[in-house]
């Protein structure tokens, strides 16, 4: 049976949540050596889904599943077309799912009952939940 742990908290849909979302994480993954990257992937989804929809909250969820750090962010979705890169941006925005891309595992989305789920993996075998004695 594999072990897992699960860190999952709302926030409101303002930007000046970010920072909450950002500290979340950290707390969350204290000693984990993809900490960096995943609070930076973290703050990259969460920042669109604030941007690109109008969600009053966002849910935000970090799953360690063996030797996987999966980062998880819900909102209300919006009528725009599904996430995506952009390839070339001369503005000072439209990265963040380049980066998502380039430092995750993997990641997707997928439309909900209630939305949008926005997820991505890192590999971290030393950040894995240990066995309860």
């Amino acid at each position: 049976m594999t072990n897992e742990r699960v860190h999952r908290r709302a926030f409101k849909g303002e930007p000046e949540e970010l920072a909450k979302v950002r500290n979340f994480a950290a707390t969350a993954l204290a000693g984990c050596p993809v900490l960096d990257d995943a609070i930076l992937l973290l703050d990259e989804v969460t920042a669109n889904a604030i941007v690109h929809t109008d969600s009053p909250t966002i849910e935000v969820a970090l799953r360690h599943v063996g030797d996987v750090v999966r980062g998880e962010v819900r909102d209300a979705g919006s009528s725009d077309s599904v996430p995506a890169p952009k390839q070339e941006s001369d503005g000072e925005s439209g990265r963040g799912l380049l980066i998502v891309d380039l430092l995750a595992k993997q990641w997707g989305s997928r439309r909900t009952s209630q939305g949008r789920l926005v997820w991505f993996e890192l590999h971290d075998p030393d950040c894995a939940p240990k066995p309860a004695p």
